[in-house]
């Protein structure tokens, strides 16, 4: 019983805290940018002042332009 308890205590732990984990930004044309962390406005303004107009995310790249932080 105790280990049903804890298993479900860590499942609900799992959900409750929101992973932060890299990404990329996909840029209107082609191409990508990575970022770090969380997505995040400020993140997205860096990314279109090295050239790349935001259009999505995805969770990985190949060969991104830059990378922003």
């Amino acid at each position: 019983m105790l280990l049903v308890a804890v298993s479900i205590l860590s499942i609900i732990g799992l959900f409750n805290n929101p992973a932060f984990a890299d990404g990329c930004y996909l840029c209107e044309g082609g191409g990508y940018v990575k970022y770090k962390g969380a997505d995040t406005f400020d993140k997205r303004k860096k990314a279109q002042s090295i050239g790349c107009k935001v259009t999505g995310t995805t969770g990985s790249c190949s060969n991104p332009k830059g990378s922003v932080d």
